[in-house]
């Protein structure tokens, strides 16, 4: 059964619209627009709406006389004029006893674009106008003795002490949901309430009571539902303990009933996003990050700022990640929230300021998770970076995954490298301490060493010089004999197919045939590649088995494979050495500038 209605409820009165202008199709429209309203403002706990048959005998707000008479402490007025194309609904807000306007607004939309958004319309009034409700209680019941709040009061009270986010506040709002539970045992909403302290110390605070308060967090909100099935918060707080628990097919039953339910609560959207998000949804929980903006126009920015991050990191937009990153105030995230802001800078290329937010996610897990355990330097890393892989319980793939791996990889790497002393504005390719320290356009590196970046750094050193690939293995010729890798019919037949495609190619452009025009680029460069490593200097065939050629062939793989690396971590530089460097037989470093490259 539903949550009982209590004497105390708030109560609400949606007078009907005034349409302005005579047109009875518009009549209709705003008759069922005020119908939705009414519906969907009944959905809220501790908000009781006064029925429409009741509120149709008033005819106008200014009555006061005859509204006094319903008992309402707040009234939804609205207007509708037609202008033009254009239908400008006005809505109010008003208190009763002092007759103030509490809030207001405005929306100019044409007759079809009502159809089209009139959910939207509603779900954002019904929002805007709880959150007005809820903040003018709060001002009355603030100025009351505790011991004097009722249930829903109590409740009120302590969801806001929740948002304060420390375990002090946690404490003060379990005892104005116990409080609650003194006034009426059976209230849902208290052990929602009750859950959410325990889930903010579970998942935000004390780490060294994980269980304790994953269970605290999971046992009310079954109670809550035990109480009333449609309870939407428990639900969401089920759907992330489900989650953490290792079953993710009952955490998606129980977010998805919970958005069924109630798809307007902006701070309730958040949270299901966010399991969702785990579960292997990135889109959907982008599309429930915006739908929470457009419902909550006067949002608390910060709490947004932070979850909007990983909503778009996890979709791959890791420059708007990046974008709400820097507007985000740690102070109100979670322990890894700088760990994803490192790994969002990893995907950016931006390696100095992944390492100072990576620094900054250790200092948090020494202090929270840690508290003063010993470990050796190398112990330290590999649990922090363990601890984030297994406490956030992703099904299946995350974009969090390279950005982990590169972390085990290069997390010995010495601090004093992490972050250059060199001047942003300077060309480096210098390898020292095991570790390749580049930098090129203002943007900072570092590698593990590969044979290819000596070969590069050779040729940065002689710009235009042409290397022998003899000279860049170090090793003796042996022009040996051997067995010629491609014949001269071979080549006649290449070079055929070569002026065809060529022709084809032509044609296509002309006729502006796209796909075609892509399969026919990619045939004649697979040939290409294939001439190229077949053929030698002046078009003769290379032969097998000859230690120069054995040679041609190794340092042109290992410069390659060398840029491959690059081009993952710092794609102007790849291009500019792509573009300057030649290999072969021959291989040289000819940029189109000159570089004064420090080495």
């Amino acid at each position: 059964m539903g949550a009982p209605v209590k004497k105390d409820d708030i109560k609400i009165a949606v007078l009907p619209f005034n349409v302005i202008n005579r047109n009875e199709r518009l009549r209709t429209l705003i008759h069922g627009l005020t119908e939705d309203l009414i519906t969907n403002l009944s959905k809220f706990v501790g908000l009781s709406v006064i029925s429409q048959l009741s509120t149709e005998q008033l005819g106008e707000a200014a009555n006061y006389v005859e509204i006094e008479k319903l008992g309402a402490d707040y009234l939804v007025s609205g207007s509708v004029r037609n202008i033009m194309d254009t239908l400008r609904i006005t809505v109010q807000l008003i208190k009763v006893n002092d007759r103030s306007i509490v809030y207001s607004e405005q929306l100019d939309k044409t007759v079809g674009e009502i159809f089209d958004a009139q959910d939207m319309i509603i779900q954002q009034l019904v929002s805007v106008l709880q959150k007005e409700i809820n903040y003018d209680l709060l001002s009355y019941s603030y100025k009351k003795e505790t011991v004097d709040l009722a249930a829903y009061e109590n409740c009120l009270m302590g969801m806001e002490a929740l948002k304060k986010g420390s375990i002090e506040s946690d404490e003060e709002a379990r005892k104005y949901f116990e409080a609650a539970l003194q006034v009426d045992p059976n209230y849902a909403l208290a052990y929602t309430g009750l859950s959410l302290s325990y889930f903010n110390e579970w998942s935000c605070q004390l780490w060294d009571r994980w269980d304790i308060s994953k269970n605290g967090a999971h046992e009310n909100a079954l109670k809550a539902i035990e109480i009333d099935k449609n309870d939407y918060r428990a639900l969401a707080v089920l759907g992330r303990t489900y989650a953490f628990s290792g079953e993710p097919e009952k955490a998606e039953h129980c977010v998805r009933k919970s958005l069924r339910i109630n798809p307007n609560d902006t701070d309730n959207l958040i949270q299901v996003a966010f399991v969702l998000m785990y579960l292997g949804y990135p889109e959907e929980s982008l599309e429930l990050y915006h739908k929470a903006i457009e419902l909550d126009p006067f949002h608390n920015e910060d709490l947004y700022f932070a979850y909007g991050s990983l909503f778009f990191f996890e979709n791959g937009d890791y420059k708007k990640a990046g974008e709400l990153i820097k507007k985000t105030d740690y102070k109100q995230t979670w322990i890894d929230f700088a760990a994803y802001a490192a790994a969002t800078y990893f995907h950016l290329n931006d390696y100095d300021n992944m390492w100072k937010e990576w620094d900054k996610y250790l200092e948090v897990y020494r202090a929270n998770i840690l508290k003063g355990k010993q470990l050796s330097e190398d112990e330290f890393h590999a649990s922090a970076l363990e601890w984030q892989i297994h406490v956030n319980p992703y099904v299946g793939k995350t974009n969090l995954a390279p950005f982990w791996d590169y972390i085990r990889e290069h997390k010995n790497i010495p601090r004093t490298r992490r972050q250059s002393d060199i001047s942003p504005a300077a060309t480096r390719f210098v390898f020292r301490d095991n570790v390749w320290d580049i930098s090129f356009k203002g943007q900072n590196i570092l590698l593990k060493d590969v044979k290819g970046l000596h070969d590069i750094q050779k040729m940065l050193a002689n710009p235009s010089k042409e290397f022998h690939c003899m000279e860049l293995m170090d090793a003796s010729v042996d022009e040996g004999s051997g067995v010629a890798m491609m014949d001269q019919k071979a080549k006649t037949e290449y070079q055929k197919k070569i002026k065809e495609l060529q022709s084809e190619i032509s044609e296509a452009e002309n006729m502006n045939d796209v796909g075609r025009l892509e399969k026919l680029h990619q045939e004649y460069d697979a040939i290409l590649d294939h001439l190229s490593s077949s053929l030698g200097l002046k078009g003769k065939s290379r032969e097998m088995g000859s230690t120069a050629e054995k040679a041609r062939s190794a340092i042109t793989w290992r410069i390659r494979s060398a840029l491959k690396k690059i081009e993952k971590v710092h794609p102007d530089l790849f291009n500019h050495l792509s573009n300057s460097i030649n290999t072969g037989t021959f291989c040289s470093y000819k940029p189109e500038i000159s570089m004064d490259w420090q080495l």
